[in-house]
This record gives structure tokens, C-alpha cells and sequence, in this order.
């Protein structure tokens, strides 16, 4: 009898553990024209592209700054890749700076080649406006060897 009771019970185990869903980890989208770096929320700030540079910036001052470098001004929507120097359509180069803990962080990695694994923003382009997002990719820091995930959403 015991042993019909064992196996009622692990059956319904079993049942219950395929009947169980896995969720994927919630991931942060932050607001628009803020940013993240580890837990760090910054903004939200204005942000100004600047046409004849081919950058978008924003900053609060004292606490911290983004600058995004396209090779020129992105003409279509798309995924842009992560470079140390956007050369290229659909290249970006990235640098979060921190003013507090005085730290930055680029896209690039320690040997200054473009990170090994490739990564992506999300570019919108709305007439004159310029939009940019990715969520939790790795920026490396620039005094060190270290790394911090990093998301931003610009609109």
C-alpha cells in the first residue's frame, strides 16, 4: 500500500512540474529620455542632436551624461551596432558618463576593439528627430577593466 501512495504522489510531482511555467526575468525599460547603469536611474534630461557633429547628447549636471556618435545623421530606422567609432551606416558609439561616482563607460572593450559580442540599438528617425533605445547591453569602463549593463530610451 505504501508503495501505491509513493507513486501517486510522485505522479502528481511529475504533472505539477511540467504543468509549471517558466517567466522570462522582467527587464527595465526606462522611461523615455532616461538611462540606466547597473541599478543607477538617471533623468530625465533633454536631449539635442546636433546635425554638423552627428551626435545626440543629454546630461544633468552633476550627476551624469550620455553621448551617442553616429558616423552621420541616421537616415532610416534600424538596428545600429555598438562600435569604439561609429565609421559606418547603422554604427553608433556610446559613452554613459557618471559625474557622481566619476566613472564613464564606452562601447568598446578594453583593447579597443568593438565588443566580441555584437550588440544593438534601436534608431528611430521621425524627421528631424533622432530616437535611441537598447535595454541592460554591456558598456566597458574606461579607466579599468570592468563592465556595467547599461539601458536607454531616447525619444
Amino acid at each position: 500500500m505504501k508503495k501505491i501512495h509513493f507513486l501517486i504522489i510522485a505522479a502528481f510531482a511529475i504533472i505539477l512540474a511540467s504543468c509549471s511555467k517558466e517567466y522570462p526575468v522582467p527587464v527595465f525599460t526606462p522611461e523615455k529620455n532616461t538611462w540606466l547603469v547597473n541599478v543607477d536611474t538617471f533623468g530625465p534630461a533633454n536631449f539635442v542632436y546636433y546635425d554638423t557633429a552627428g551626435l545626440m547628447y543629454g546630461g544633468i549636471i552633476g550627476k551624469g551624461s550620455v553621448t551617442v556618435k553616429f558616423s552621420s545623421k541616421p537616415k532610416a530606422d534600424g538596428e545600429y551596432t555598438f562600435r569604439e567609432k561609429a565609421d559606418e551606416p547603422f554604427e553608433v558609439s556610446i559613452i554613459v558618463m557618471d559625474s557622481v561616482k566619476k566613472v564613464s563607460w564606452q562601447s568598446t572593450d578594453d583593447d579597443g576593439m568593438p565588443l566580441k559580442v555584437e550588440q544593438k540599438a534601436t534608431v528611430k528617425v521621425n524627421g528631424n528627430r533622432i530616437g535611441i533605445a537598447f535595454n541592460n547591453k554591456w558598456l566597458k569602463r574606461t579607466d579599468i577593466v570592468d563592465k556595467a549593463k547599461v539601458s536607454l530610451n531616447v525619444e
